[in-house]
This record gives C-alpha cells, structure tokens and sequence, in this order.
C-alpha cells in the first residue's frame, strides 16, 4: 500500500492519511522523477521534502517545488509538486574548474554527496584526461559530462537517491503475460531510422577516417546509415563507435505496456515478454514506469528497451 510522508521546512513529518491521487513519472532519459499528488487539506508549515513509501520501503525521496491549496464546493486540498534528488543537481551551478585525471570518487563528493545523492557502486575508475567545468555548468552536467567520458553513457539517480554512474542496472527480473505481471494494452515500435549501420572511425590526427565498424545485423536487414567520428581526443575510439551503433540499436525498438497496479521500483529490471502476438523475448529492460493512480482505480504505462548487452 502506497503512502506519503511530507516533512516541513522545521523538520516536522507529516504522514498524510490519504492520497486522492498520484502521478509519478520515472524515466531514464530525464535526469528528475517527477511526483504530483493530491491530498485531503491538512493544516502545516511550509512544506520542503516528500517521500512515498510501498509499505516500509521508500520508492520515492524528492523535493517539493510547488504548494498548492484548494478550495471547492467538493472539499478542501492540497496539492504537490516535486522533483527527484537529482533536482539538486540540475538546479546548482557548479563552481568553474579544471581538472587533469578526475575520479568518479571526487566528482560524486563535490556534485552529488552534498545533495543526499549516494553511490550505487564500489568502482572509482579515474578518466585519464582533461575535464572543464565552465561557468554556467549544473552541477548535473559536469557529473554527466565525466561519466560519458569514463563510461561511454550517460548516469543515472534513482527516484531514492542512489548514482549509477554506467546508467541503470539490470539486476532483478520483471516477467511480462504468462503467470507475471498482467497488462491490458501492449504496443510493439520498431524504428530502423534509428539504426546505424557503419561508423567510420578517425583515431590519429592527420590520419583518415579509415577505421569502420559496421553493424552486421542491420547491414543484412537493408539498413543503410553511416556516421563518421573524429575520436581523436577519446581514450578508446572503437569502443566509441560501437557505443554509437549501440545506442541506435536501443532507440530502434520499444514496447509500451499499459499494467494494473504500481511498478515503481521497477525500473531498470531485465524485462521478460511471454506474448502470443509478439512472441517471448528476454532482451528487454524498463526504462520508463509511469503511474497514475485516482480513486480506487491505479496503473502503470511501461516502456521497455532492447538491452546493449
């Protein structure tokens, strides 16, 4: 059963003692979840942090952005808007700076420690090579801006607070139709604009771009898309490249499900579909759960991804 803590900007915590609606939207392609909920008007200070909990475990630790108080023939309210912990990221400024040979270790103390964001891994990998964080810079892109250096993707914080900084992690399993979870509508999209068949690789400077690294699999399928990359200044060109071809595989399917209940949490799980139209597939993660919950009623739209790896 989901629940809501709000706590004021003293420090009180107040447990609403019901929810009227929710909405929370979690995606890996925005850096902030995003919550909105409403509730049976309840006298407090101004409100600052929320958590919502499944049971005892929070599934949900952000900030609150705006406040709102209602009044209609049908009752009194209050209303919520708020963001994930990495909000905190993305609303600071970092301090202009230069580095030569940063760690993740220091990148997480000086842009995310700060904010109650935590490390969801033991690695410390260092990027041998140079990082400028310029005036303007949030705190998120100089963080972002260093993982894709390091690790050749984007990272990801959690709607609890937790970095992953070579992005989500497919540890747990989620089974889709068959005796897992239900879903009333599914929508299969494949988009072979995505698709890059051919990266061509230039590695030295005065050098060509003579190095190719093709994507056999779309090449077959009539696939034609090829990309030219100068990675002359990257620490592993053709693991760039192949990065590249990577990614576009990942953008060029999706499956959309809509599920009963709350999938919060989810996120990140390796994704298995038993369907009788698409057939069975265990190639999938979710990369995005959104739920929608007023009334008694309450529903999850999910969009799986095909995993590159």
């Amino acid at each position: 059963m989901l629940r809501c803590e709000l706590k004021d900007v003293y420090g009180q915590k107040v447990l609403m003692p019901r929810i009227l609606s929710l909405q929370v939207d979690v995606d890996e392609g925005v850096p902030a979840d995003a919550l909105y909920a409403l509730f049976p008007y309840t006298p407090t200070a101004e409100l600052c942090e929320i958590t919502l909990y499944d049971g005892d475990a929070p599934i949900f630790i952000g900030v609150i952005d705006e406040e709102e108080h209602i009044c209609e023939r049908s009752g009194t309210y209050l209303k919520v808007s708020a963001r994930s912990l990495a909000a905190h990221l993305l609303d600071n400024e970092a301090m202009p700076c230069e580095y030569d040979h940063p760690s993740l270790s220091l990148m997480v103390e000086r842009y995310a420690k700060p904010f109650g964001v935590t490390l969801g891994s033991e690695s410390d990998e260092v990027f041998f090579g140079e990082q400028s964080v310029t005036k303007g810079t949030s705190c998120w892109k100089a963080l972002k801006t260093f993982c894709i250096a390091c690790y050749l993707t984007p990272p990801r914080i959690s709607s609890t607070g937790v970095l992953y900084p070579k992005g989500l992690e497919h540890s747990g399993i989620t089974v889709f139709g068959g005796d897992g979870v239900r879903y009333t509508r599914l929508r299969e999209v494949k988009k072979r604009c995505e698709e890059i068949s051919a990266v061509h690789v230039k590695a030295t400077n005065g050098g060509a771009y003579s190095f190719p690294i093709r994507n056999t699999s779309a090449k077959e399928r009539g696939v034609r898309r090829e990309r030219y990359l100068n990675a002359v200044l990257t620490e592993s060109p053709m693991k760039c490249a192949d990065a590249m071809i990577k990614n576009g595989d990942s953008r060029s399917y999706a499956v959309y499900l809509r599920c009963e209940g709350c999938l919060l949490g989810a996120e990140g799980n390796r994704a298995v579909i038993d369907d009788p139209v698409i057939g069975d597939t265990d190639e999938l993660y979710i990369s995005a759960v959104h739920y929608r919950m007023k009334g008694d009623g309450a529903y999850s739209n999910i969009t799986l991804k095909r995993r590159s790896f």
